[in-house]
């Protein structure tokens, strides 16, 4: 398996975060990142506070520059695989929802289900144009591949296959409100069997998010997912409950690829 997963609580920053690093190549670059990007931009967040004038609008940049300085990292020391990414950050009624890859975060609204990621694709038209102006090649073997190999534009490492392989990701920010119930942060494995809303439901019918977390990894195999399954699921509910507004609101959405 070269998954990792990481869930940070850290109560003097009023942060929460949840994470999914689905690893193709070797799991070093997952577990990497598992370790590394959220204290790199805790420490980013730090130095501004501390170095110029400081708001929640400078969230989703620097959490830009903390995916950009893991990429560069796992780069620079020659590791040679790479991993997507999805990650949900909390911050008092405050998220960031970024992905670079096929992982997602999905989140419950008014009953309903939000996909705040998108997958990148080696055939999304926007993404298929950077690859080709860089002088890369989108070839179909089953699915698209960039060169032939990896079936996603976007991932932190993947040193043989840059600059075609952006780690540049897309961060969405929002304010959080009452009809938000869960939240469910998985790999492609989930994803490439079971949509959205069956997921949520999972989370909305059993007891506690460590069912519903299993339970939605039993339902993917049994609908015949072959991948690795990593499942982070979230009960939102107590957070929620108490926020000023009377639904959630996206704020921003930041994404330089394809610029």
């Amino acid at each position: 398996m070269e998954d990792a997963h990481a869930i940070y609580d850290i109560s003097e920053e009023g942060l929460f975060s949840a994470e999914v690093y689905d690893g193709h190549s070797g799991r070093n670059a997952a577990d990497v990142s598992a370790e590394m990007l959220t204290p790199h931009f805790l420490s980013l967040l730090k130095s501004k506070r501390f170095g110029s004038v400081y708001t929640k609008s400078d969230y989703g940049e620097l959490l830009r520059e903390a995916y950009l300085a893991t990429d560069d990292y796992i780069v620079k020391r020659g590791i040679r695989s790479g991993t997507a990414a999805a990650t949900l950050h909390i911050f008092d009624e405050v998220f960031l929802a970024a992905n670079v890859g096929d992982s997602r975060v999905i989140m419950g609204i008014r009953g309903d289900v939000l996909q705040l990621t998108l997958d990148h694709k080696p055939d999304v038209p926007a993404e298929r144009s950077r690859i080709e102006s860089l002088g890369g090649r989108v070839v179909t073997h089953v699915v698209p591949r960039v060169q032939g190999i990896l079936a996603m534009s976007r991932a932190l490492g993947d040193l043989t296959l840059k600059p075609y392989i952006s780690p540049e990701p897309r961060v969405v920010q929002g304010l959080l409100g009452p009809e938000n119930d869960f939240a469910v942060i998985a790999c492609d494995g989930v994803w490439d069997v079971l949509g959205p809303r069956e997921v949520i439901q999972v989370a909305r019918d059993v007891e506690g998010p460590q069912e519903a977390a299993d339970r939605i990894a039993a339902k993917a195999l049994s609908a015949g997912s072959t991948d690795n399954l990593t499942v982070i699921v979230l009960d939102l509910r107590k957070r929620t409950a108490r926020m000023p507004r009377k639904k959630m609101e996206i704020l921003s959405i930041l994404d330089y690829a394809n610029e």
